[in-house]
């Protein structure tokens, strides 16, 4: 009987410890997530975008400490940039322009990416797999996006893709390359002046 018990002591210890290795292999994988992430607190990149309609759009992207504009070059020229509380939308091949509030779009759920070191764990879920880790957004508090993942290239870590889904599934893609964290940024980066007046 005794030996029976300490079998079990033994067994329970050992899965213990081994719980206790993946809480701080996890741990220390999501510092160095964290560590990647801070270096992009500045950073320019090209991108691809995939929409459910079978569409795509290429051009550039500069984000800097929660503000970011996108240049989209093909087939639209389309630029949007957005900061705090306000965003805007310009199609410069129709002239129309949109101001809106961007706290509910995916611009926001970005944004929450360089905050993962102070979040809360049962916000967000971190998977590695094969080479790739992806990161998912346990809720999103937003509508039109019922889920939102942010995927790296493992060893060396690596931003390359953003995906969103609404409810019905309906997947869109932002595959990002080239990046650079040597970008220059000045008071016109991401100016919000009309553009139609302003030309």
């Amino acid at each position: 009987m005794i030996k029976i018990k300490n079998i079990l002591l033994i067994y329970a210890l050992c899965h213990i410890l081994f719980l206790s290795k993946i809480v701080l292999s996890e741990d220390i994988f999501l510092q160095n997530i964290s560590k990647y992430i801070n270096q992009l607190s500045e950073f320019k990149c090209s991108f691809i975008q995939y929409s459910p309609d079978g569409s795509i759009s290429e051009g550039n992207m500069i984000y800097s400490k929660n503000k970011i504009k996108i240049n989209y070059l093909k087939p639209s020229l389309i630029t949007f940039v957005a900061r705090e509380k306000k965003a805007m939308y310009f199609n410069e091949d129709l002239l129309e322009l949109h101001y809106f509030n961007p706290d509910k779009t995916a611009f926001s759920l970005f944004k929450n990416l360089f905050n993962l070191e102070t979040a809360n764990k049962e916000l967000y879920t971190l998977k590695k797999k094969d080479g790739v880790v992806s990161l998912t957004f346990n809720q999103t508090n937003i509508e039109e996006i019922s889920k939102f993942e942010v995927i790296f290239q493992n060893s060396p870590i690596e931003l390359k893709k953003i995906k969103w889904s609404n409810e019905d599934k309906e997947v869109s893609v932002f595959s990002i390359y080239n990046i650079d964290t040597g970008v220059t940024i000045n008071k016109k980066t991401f100016n919000m002046l009309n553009p139609i007046i302003n030309n």
